[in-house]
């Protein structure tokens, strides 16, 4: 069961709930609510490994797009100093690596975006759902205990 489906049967615990006449209380299924909350606490570890995979992810990425052009600018100066021999050889060939210099470059600046975009991303939907679930967690724990209070001044 995934977290957003634990959070959709909180919610329906809640509004299935009964009311306690002339107060916006609700009486909860106990063992239910416990279920849930035991079956949210063995997921947000599983989401919390995920984002740590992502964050391997993203560095690996960097990594590999930092590995990739080292090399392209290692070939550029092997390239420099194969031409070396003739002034107006040796000219363009700078030229020319300069530019696959830049180009590596800019092309490692863009897998390095790119990949800070999409932990950025999954980071943001993963604190979203973890928000959403700590936001039901409070209200059932608050309900229960409120729940709990009322059966005691009750009894």
């Amino acid at each position: 069961m995934s977290i957003e489906q634990i959070l959709d049967e909180l919610e329906t615990l809640l509004l299935d709930a009964s009311r306690v006449p002339f107060t916006n209380k609700r009486v909860l299924e106990e063992d239910e609510l416990a279920r849930l909350l035991d079956e949210l606490r063995e997921m947000l570890p599983g989401e919390i490994a995920e984002a740590g995979r992502i964050v391997k992810e993203r560095q690996r990425i960097l990594d590999e797009a930092q590995r990739e052009a080292q090399h392209i600018v290692d070939q550029a100066k092997n390239y420099i100093a194969k031409l070396t021999d003739d002034n107006a050889i040796t000219k363009q060939a700078q030229e020319q690596a300069n530019e696959i210099i830049l180009q590596a470059r800019k092309g490692a600046r863009e897998l390095q975006g790119d990949a800070i975009t999409y932990a950025d991303q999954v980071f943001g939907h993963l604190e979203s759902n973890l928000t959403k679930a700590l936001e039901v967690i409070r209200q059932g724990h608050s309900e229960l205990q409120q729940s709990k209070n009322d059966q005691s001044k009750a009894g």
